[in-house]
């Protein structure tokens, strides 16, 4: 997929925190924690979400959850839908054709790459789901977003602009990067350096799918990223079948060269802005991670 579809190398998680705010951004661009809540009690807020908004609006959709629904639990208006399905009946309505317009999948331990466990079944699940769309009819029309929630490390040699921190000075945007990869037919290959992050899922989703604006400011004020898709070429080929052989093309000779970074934000990090709930309601930013003596503003 990365070397068929485009790959954004400067794909950022949303805030350098713990996993759960980094999915929560992925569904509606904003969380109200920066760690992981207890599994044990779970909260619950009225935030709105790319689901729900896709529901209010009258567009099919459906999450496709492990058990416990995680992340959807943490959101109000969709806690009872029937909408939330288990993972493992993915593949069997891909191939049906039987999926809606809008689709997130999450996959529970030990397919969801997280170690220990083996990442190897993580990418086969994963191969098995895009094949199974294949097979229900669905590649030309379906773009595909894959990314992940963290980036499973400390380094990197590109560090990531600093737009958003906490009263206490935490830097939360960019949080690090992250693999971006969007395929599909109508997807436009290549290497793309553009700077995004998390929020651009949502807001590329909707960009497709004509919705109105979440009500989310991170959301509804990102580029988003569905310039890359275009329904007039012709189709990209679609993936090889799951389970036969693939073989990896050599690299081009001579060897391009890196592409340089995107300039950063000309405007300085701002104070990460308060929650915006369904209805008009608020409550006040995250700030449940503080650290000492961070520099003020972060750089």
């Amino acid at each position: 997929m990365a070397i068929t579809g485009a790959f954004l190398e400067n794909h950022c998680a949303g805030f350098g925190t713990n996993s759960t705010p980094n999915h929560l951004l992925l569904v509606g661009g904003q969380s109200p924690t920066l760690t992981n809540p207890s599994r044990r009690s779970q909260p619950m807020w009225d935030l709105p979400s790319l689901p729900g908004l896709a529901d209010d609006n009258g567009f099919g959709w459906r999450c496709y959850v492990p058990p416990g629904h995680y992340p959807m639990v943490f959101y109000q208006q969709v806690q009872n839908s029937p909408n939330l399905v288990d993972v493992a009946n993915f593949v069997g309505d891909a191939k049906a054709g039987a999926l809606p317009a809008l689709v997130y999948m999450w996959h529970a331990s030990p397919n969801d790459e997280h170690s220990p466990s083996n990442i190897t079944n993580g990418m086969n699940q994963i191969w098995q789901s895009v094949d199974a769309v294949v097979q229900g009819g669905g590649w030309a029309e379906t773009v595909f977003l894959l990314t992940w929630d963290d980036w499973g490390g400390f380094f990197d040699h590109v560090p990531t602009p600093a737009v958003e921190y906490t009263p206490d000075n935490v830097r939360l945007a960019y949080g690090p990067r992250v693999r971006l990869l969007m395929f599909g037919g109508a997807v436009e290959p290549g290497i793309n350096s553009r700077w995004c992050s998390h929020v651009s899922v949502p807001k590329t989703a909707i960009q497709l799918l004509n919705l109105p604006k979440l009500g989310v400011p991170r959301v509804d004020n990102d580029p988003g990223l569905a310039d890359l898709v275009d329904p007039q070429m012709k189709p990209n080929a679609a993936p090889p079948a799951y389970g036969t052989a693939i073989t990896i093309p050599n690299p081009p000779q001579p060897r391009p060269a890196p592409l340089p970074a995107p300039p950063r934000p000309a405007v300085p990090p701002v104070r990460t802005p308060q929650i915006f709930l369904r209805g008009g309601k608020t409550m006040p930013p995250p700030n449940d991670q503080p650290l000492p003596q961070q520099p003020n503003p972060p750089t």
